[in-house]
């Protein structure tokens, strides 16, 4: 008898998570989590601690409208929201929490930093394209442990340092970064969700 492919309980449990990180039902840092809760499980028990509380995927279908409440006025009048920003000159892009991370997702930076905390991100498919362009200016990048990254571009007179850490890779999302840039410095580190970031990697 041909043994099933990816027979492996742990297998078919992490082809769940990535199919809901495909779908934005888990973030990149949410799969991280369970994914590594996943093969370190030794029995089925801890394989369904480690598959608890996720949502049950649906057919795609109409949806009835929630009601919703009486709109109410913000504590301020005035609201500032910088997220739709994709340029910074001498001034600071960031991207941190849960925000949705889309796939050919661009930001530029004339003699400026980006910020960005891919951490709690929520994409929408297996492979994601990032491109930063940096003219004399700096980008840092955390990710979480279990996504698979490449990184491309072009760069002259810049430096590129990634600290990975020690984590192993199961498939999962994959992320690919095209970093361009004319004098600038590009830090990329993978660091699990709520740790702390050391003092020593926030500055160049």
């Amino acid at each position: 008898m041909t043994q099933e492919p990816y027979a492996d309980p742990r297998a078919l449990a992490q082809q769940r998570l990535e199919a809901m990180v495909g779908r934005g039902e888990l973030s990149l840092a949410e799969f991280s989590d369970r994914a590594a809760k996943i093969w370190s499980a030794t029995c089925p028990a801890e394989l369904e601690v480690a598959l608890s509380g996720l949502p049950i995927h649906r057919a795609a279908g109409p949806t009835p409208t929630p009601a919703q409440p009486p709109a109410t006025r913000p504590a301020g009048a005035i609201t500032v929201d910088e997220s739709q920003k994709k340029t910074s000159v001498f001034d600071t892009l960031k991207r941190e929490g849960r925000w949705s991370l889309p796939d050919d997702y661009r930001l530029t930076s004339w003699m400026g930093e980006i910020y960005l905390d891919a951490r709690e991100a929520v994409v929408d498919r297996p492979r994601t394209h990032i491109q930063l362009d940096l003219w004399a200016a700096n980008a840092k990048i955390l990710l979480p442990p279990g996504v698979s990254v490449a990184v491309t571009g072009n760069r002259t007179w810049s430096e590129l340092k990634i600290d990975e850490g020690r984590y192993d890779i199961r498939g999962g999302p994959h992320l690919d970064f095209e970093i361009n840039g004319f004098m600038a410095g590009v830090k990329i580190k993978i660091l699990a969700a709520g740790e702390r970031i050391p003092k020593t990697w926030k500055w160049f």
